[in-house]
């Protein structure tokens, strides 16, 4: 198989560690978000990253990618196999997705992709109002939700991933969870950087963020 995108993208990471997760083998192919080349647009028609080649088979979006790996590849899943569960890990998946990105999106972008990719400056009113005001209403509903101890379900699997990794690139532009706060949550954190499937992608993260601030990029 191959993974078009950049691990430090939250939602190419997804991919790669439910990979990990799995157990399968697969090649990274590097693609910046954007990009839209003929032969990548056959691939993700919107030239979005991540997309998935699976022998002659191909398609984006990271949502759809990990629902197909847990259909053809069953062992080690990626969700619970009650209804109930399945759904609770889709929401998550979706709130991951559509609460939590953006909030971590505007933190990354300011403080990692501007001054050192993008040669801008840094607008760190956008940094404190998302940091003030639209962030904490999600961590406190995050911290109502998250277990004491362990996943959302047996195992690390998709909810888990999707929350997490948007975390991650605000961690990377110098965001912390205030544990004074949040403390279940910053527990939560730690323990699904800490997974063998994760620590391999994060890896891979400090490789791109050198290169970023290097220029080499």
């Amino acid at each position: 198989m191959k993974i078009h995108g950049l691990s430090i993208s939250p939602n190419v990471r997804k991919v790669l560690v439910a990979l990990n997760i799995k157990g399968l083998e697969f090649e990274l192919i590097r693609v910046f978000p954007g990009t839209k080349t003929p032969e990548f647009l056959e691939i993700s028609p919107l030239g979005l990253i991540p997309a998935l080649e699976d022998g002659e088979f191909a398609f984006s979006d990271s949502g759809i990618i990990l629902e197909y790996l847990d259909e053809k590849y069953p062992d080690n899943p990626l969700m619970p196999s009650s209804l109930e569960g399945r759904a609770r890990s889709r929401w998550f998946s979706e709130y991951g997705g559509s609460a939590v990105f953006p909030c971590c999106a505007p933190i990354f972008q300011q403080r990692v992709v501007n001054p050192f990719y993008e040669k801008k400056p840094t607008d760190e009113s956008i940094v404190e109002k998302v940091m003030n005001e639209k962030f904490p209403p999600v961590l406190t509903y995050l911290e109502s939700q998250v277990p004491n101890e362990g996943y959302f379900f047996d195992e690390l699997g998709a909810a888990d991933i999707s929350i997490v990794s948007p975390i991650l690139n605000a961690e990377y532009g110098q965001f912390r969870i205030d544990e004074s706060r949040w403390p279940k949550l910053a527990s939560f954190v730690k323990r699904v950087k800490s997974h063998p499937a994760v620590r391999p992608c994060l890896e891979l993260d400090a490789a791109v963020r050198e290169a970023l601030i290097s220029g080499a990029a």
